[in-house]
């Protein structure tokens, strides 16, 4: 103690030191510390660097600037589809109407669908109101639900026109979407066939897509020009599904062994296995060896030869066929919504458009 009383300024010069040494090792040790965590920072973005260089297609260098490529591909893409939506014509409908207006505009499109039957020779239901027989009885109309019926009045119609212009024999029924508080699946007027299906409309990005069912009478030309009438109709119409319902076969087999005896086992003896050999490989009766084939000559024979000429006997058969309306939406509109799904589901009370919403399809550019 006696020591240190007397080197008093030594000892407090050591620990000062010794602090001081302290002090510079662990600011060495935090230096070295950061200095391999930005190593190993670098290190990785040198890896990362690596493998974009031998990504192919590269990056880019100095002579190749493909991000100035991928901004004038992007900008293909979107003249691609604006004249891609040239292609997708809606269906043309009046806007700005009210309740008095569409009860003319549903009378008028009525009377010139019957008028237009009459005309090609199709049969339609007694009073059939192409699925707005609701509509033909009311006498206003909300005025939120005036737009969308217009447009789905002026797609059946579009759709009926193609039908009469097939010259359809019999068109039985068209169904439809819901689209007004007054339109009830399932609902008939008079025992008629339901007008509706509880098929829903489906929207997406780029369009909402409307399903259309149409069941017809018909031969195998109609069904030709039905099919020709939306392949070259310019709006969005696409054939979903078809089913051809043709009941009974409408063929004929030439070689039964009852052809020809007409209902009646006199009027034509039944020919036996060689005579239909002779007939299938042109061999002639009474050739040497070959039978002679019994000649028949009273009427109801020769009526029963006639019928058993007729190959095939074409019967109309029933068609369904689901048709879709598709409605390209408008890019503002779209990118309106891709941003209120970014915020999350709307708030309650908030108008719904009544569709279904179909998963987001990633596009390179949106229609």
């Amino acid at each position: 103690m006696d020591w240190i009383k007397k080197n008093l300024g030594l000892v407090i010069g050591g620990l000062l030191v010794l602090a001081g040494l302290g002090a510079s090792g662990y600011y060495l040790y935090t230096k070295i510390q950061l200095s391999n965590s930005i190593s190993a920072q670098l290190e990785e973005q040198d890896q990362k660097l690596q493998s974009l260089m031998r990504m192919k297609p590269h990056p880019g260098n100095r002579k190749v600037d493909n991000i100035a490529l991928a901004k004038e591909q992007e900008a293909q893409l979107t003249n691609f589809a604006a004249r891609a939506r040239a292609q997708f014509a809606p269906v043309p409908y009046p806007t700005n109407i009210d309740s008095g207006a569409f009860g003319l505009l549903l009378a008028d499109t009525l009377d010139h669908l019957h008028r237009r039957a009459r005309m090609t020779g199709t049969k339609l239901p007694d009073g059939y109101a192409f699925t707005f027989a609701v509509q033909k009885q009311a006498l206003s109309f909300e005025p939120k639900s005036i737009e969308p019926l217009t447009r789905a009045l002026m797609e059946v119609k579009t759709l009926s026109e193609i039908l009469l212009d097939a010259r359809v024999i019999e068109l039985e029924r068209i169904r439809r979407p819901s689209v007004a508080a007054n339109d009830t699946p399932g609902l008939t007027l008079g025992g008629g066939p339901s007008d509706y299906w509880t098929r829903k409309p489906v929207t997406n990005d780029l369009a909402v897509v409307i399903p259309y069912e149409l069941v017809f009478r018909g031969f195998s030309s109609e069904l030709q020009a039905f099919m020709q009438g939306l392949a070259r109709s310019p709006h969005n119409f696409l054939l979903k599904n078809l089913i051809v319902d043709t009941g009974e076969t409408n063929e004929v087999d030439m070689f039964s062994p009852d052809l020809g005896t007409g209902g009646d086992e006199g009027n034509m003896p039944r020919m036996s296995p060689q005579m239909l050999m002779m007939l299938r490989y042109g061999l002639r009766p009474g050739m040497r060896g070959m039978p002679m084939m019994p000649q028949p000559t009273d009427a109801a024979t020769e009526a029963a030869r006639a019928e058993a000429n007729i190959i095939v006997r074409e019967k109309p058969f029933r068609v369904t066929a689901w048709v879709d309306v598709v409605r390209l939406r408008d890019p503002a509109e779209a990118a309106a919504s891709r941003a209120r799904s970014r915020r999350g589901p709307a708030a309650p009370g908030a108008e719904s458009t009544g569709a279904e919403t179909a998963p987001e399809v990633p596009t390179a550019a949106a229609f």
